[in-house]
């Protein structure tokens, strides 16, 4: 199996046929759906759905236990050499599952991540996002720096990452519900390779309130407090080359810290009014 498209879905029973619908019968992707407890009618879609298509693996969680939990169990049941990430509110556009199968076919050996293109809802209009947008460019090997900071990337990039990377021990933070940046800046910092192109392969809805993408620390400010905490350690000695980010992040943590009463808040706001470590 060349690639195994894992899906975690909660309470979006009006919107999961699509995303699964998006994938073509024909592409022999494998497709992993994983209902992280859902309360709506998302378990009759999820049985409708492989009705239809007996190789859908489905995954059913007895309780809501976030994204990350989700996709890391996900990951655990597939078997594709790589692993594609899609919400379950998002699609692939059209060709885009065939074009990630041929792009990964020509990938280096050496290469363990690779990022593509996407499309945002913007006030209702599909907008290109990505690395380097509007630039004209093939291939680019970004480095650590620019993993972290999100350097010369302006919205979204569809991630597919080699399952032997999660063989390693690697997983998606559970503490948090999404920051998934925070796990590629750490394979990026232990050396692992990516590879960006210059295709775009899914769209991306901006969907209703519950949109995780929308603002999430509000609705979980203990677990981004922590994630954010996490993080700064991991990567200070790469942040303080840059005091502005550094500062920006101690200042997300004490604010988000206020927000659930913690007055230990104070030190990282007075904290992020100065430089760097």
């Amino acid at each position: 199996m060349e690639l195994s498209i894992v899906v975690p879905v909660f309470d979006r029973a009006n919107v999961l046929s699509r995303a699964v619908g998006s994938i073509p019968r024909d592409s022999n992707a494998e497709i992993v759906i994983v209902d992280d407890g859902s309360r709506d009618l998302t378990p009759e879609v999820v049985a409708a759905l492989q009705k239809e298509n007996p190789s859908i693996i489905a995954v059913t969680l007895p309780e809501n236990r976030g994204v990350n939990y989700a996709r890391n169990r996900g990951i655990e049941r597939a078997s594709g050499e790589w692993i594609s990430l899609l919400d379950s509110d998002d699609e692939y556009v059209e060709g885009g599952v065939p074009q990630v199968l041929a792009s990964l076919r020509s990938v280096p050996a050496d290469v363990d991540v690779v990022g593509f293109m996407t499309y945002r809802e913007v006030g209702g209009a599909m907008q290109l996002r990505g690395y380097r947008v509007g630039e004209q460019w093939r291939e680019q090997h970004p480095t650590y720096p620019e993993i972290l900071f999100k350097d010369h990337v302006v919205g979204d990039i569809h991630y597919c990452v080699r399952r032997s990377i999660f063989a390693e021990g690697y997983a998606f933070f559970e503490y948090v519900n999404g920051f998934e940046s925070a796990f590629f800046a750490k394979l990026a910092k232990e050396g692992k390779k990516f590879l960006y192109l210059n295709v775009p392969i899914d769209r991306r809805y901006t969907g209703t309130y519950e949109h995780l993408s929308k603002e999430p620390y509000k609705r979980w400010p203990r677990q981004f407090a922590k994630a954010w905490r996490l993080f700064v350690q991991e990567h200070r000695a790469e942040l303080s080359k840059r005091p502005a980010v550094l500062r920006d992040y101690y200042a997300r943590i004490g604010k988000t810290m206020l927000r659930y009463g913690d007055p230990a808040g104070l030190f990282w706001i007075a904290r992020s009014r100065f430089a760097a470590v």
